[in-house]
């Protein structure tokens, strides 16, 4: 029995076939910083304020925890994780430094978990020197993770072609946000601060959620998801769109950092409102190379079609997120202003719930080898991908609504529906660990995938 998916990249020669990343280490790491870290703070947090929990200073250092544990967490391992798993597959050539491979992980991970404990106790010495081990440990597992890409897609025999420029650009964003947020805990050391600089965040934000994980997942995008439309592979268009976001992200976290220091200016202002108008363009042009909304062919199994809705869902999210960011963008360029912190929340979390969690589950169903292998094993499972749908979109409205009332809607009620979109989402990506997990090891039992074994499986036996 063949497995009723196709097949997304081009086979790897034989003899460059040496050895496979550990991606479902990545995988299960990501989502148990997710479902015991992120989501969990996003249902919390929210109910704090709703609820008035008096958590004083506690309060914001999670939220700074909160999402450095979604965005290098959760879909920053996973990220990691496909990139090493795909990257040889994409570029037909093998894997470089398996050791980076497997230290890039447990540093990440040790960096995100020793943050999150340090960052929101009282000051002391002990504080000062985990937050310093933390922000190393995340500037050695970056460094990994771009000596890993960087080697491998550099080759000149690499045949990554466009997705290349979307991985290397975000392996050196990577290493950027992971410099930035060194210096920005050094500040924190320096002049005991309880929380790292507040007007230093949005270019750190802007390094990690456009510059590492937006151009990560449009490089896996532009690459994979033609293949489900029957639409070509867009060589020029995808370069052109990996560049534009990269100027897109370098043009507003430089802007903003400098005015973070230097102060404000109509200048400053417009530069960043550029760069985000950039950004906006770009993610908009993967939007259309991918074809998913004016596909040539359906090519889509039909074991996967299910699947395949949260990933049209996403690339919707990508194109809400893109016009919305151009409109306040604009509009803010036309003012000598920049875009107001209410309107950035909304879209960037109709960017990490409505696009990047989507695609995480929609996407990684699809390409999982352990989740192709479940289509087998479980075939009468779509009530729950439509339910995951459904969670992930009405968690996606939640969360941006309150966020583009902005200052109209200031009172405490406004945390109820951000409480629900926790709720909603944290379901949905522990449906989905419990899926993973359960494939994984029942993969791996002998037998699992045999004719007889298939065939108790459907008589109840």
């Amino acid at each position: 029995m063949t497995i009723p998916l196709t097949p997304v990249q081009p086979v790897m020669p034989a003899a460059h076939r040496h050895w496979e990343a550990p991606y479902q280490a990545y995988v299960l790491a990501s989502l148990t910083l997710a479902v015991g870290g992120g989501f969990a703070l996003a249902v919390l947090l929210p109910l704090a304020q709703a609820l008035e929990w008096d958590w004083g200073r506690y309060w914001p250092a999670l939220v700074q925890a909160h999402g450095q544990l979604q965005l290098l967490g959760f879909a920053g391992l996973f990220a990691m994780g496909m990139a090493f798993r795909m990257m040889p597959r994409f570029a037909s050539r093998p894997l470089a430094y398996p050791p980076l491979v497997r230290a890039a992980l447990p540093l990440v991970a040790a960096s995100l978990i020793l943050r999150s404990l340090a960052g929101p106790a009282g000051d002391s010495m002990v504080r000062d020197v985990a937050l310093v081990a933390s922000a190393l440990l995340l500037v050695a597992g970056a460094l990994a993770f771009a000596a890993v890409v960087l080697r491998v897609l550099t080759h000149p025999d690499s045949k990554a072609e466009a997705t290349g420029w979307f991985f290397m650009f975000g392996a050196l964003a990577y290493l950027a946000a992971a410099l930035l947020n060194f210096w920005l805990v050094i500040e924190m050391v320096r002049d005991s601060l309880p929380l790292a600089p507040l007007g230093r965040q949005p270019a750190l934000l802007t390094l990690q959620l456009y510059g590492f994980l937006l151009m990560g997942i449009s490089g896996v995008s532009t690459r994979a998801i033609p293949t489900f439309t029957g639409r070509p592979r867009a060589a020029v268009l995808g370069r052109v769109t990996a560049a534009l976001l990269a100027c897109g992200v370098l043009l507003y976290a430089s802007a903003a950092l400098r005015a973070s220091y230097d102060g404000l200016t109509k200048t400053s202002a417009r530069v960043e409102d550029a760069g985000l108008l950039a950004a906006a363009v770009a993610l908009l042009s993967v939007v259309w190379i991918t074809g998913v909304f004016h596909p040539r062919a359906d090519r889509v199994a039909a074991a996967s079609r299910y699947q395949f809705q949260l990933v049209r869902a996403a690339m919707a999210w990508l194109s809400f997120a893109s016009v919305l960011t151009a409109w306040y963008a604009v509009r803010a360029f036309r003012d000598g202003a920049t875009v107001d912190v209410f309107e950035l929340d909304a879209i960037r979390h109709a960017l990490t719930v409505g696009v990047i969690t989507m695609m995480i589950a929609g996407l990684g169903m699809m390409i999982l080898p352990e989740f192709a292998g479940r289509r087998i094993q479980h075939p009468n499972e779509n009530w729950i991908v439509v339910a995951m749908l459904l969670a992930l979109n009405a968690a996606a409205l939640l969360r941006v609504w309150p966020a583009i009332e902005g200052i109209n809607w200031l009172a405490t009620t406004r945390y109820w529906p951000m409480a629900a979109a926790g709720g909603l989402a944290e379901a949905a990506v522990v449906v989905y660990a419990l899926m993973f997990v359960q494939s994984y090891f029942e993969q791996r039992t002998p037998g699992w995938g045999s004719t007889e074994a298939l065939a108790a499986k459907r008589q109840g036996g």
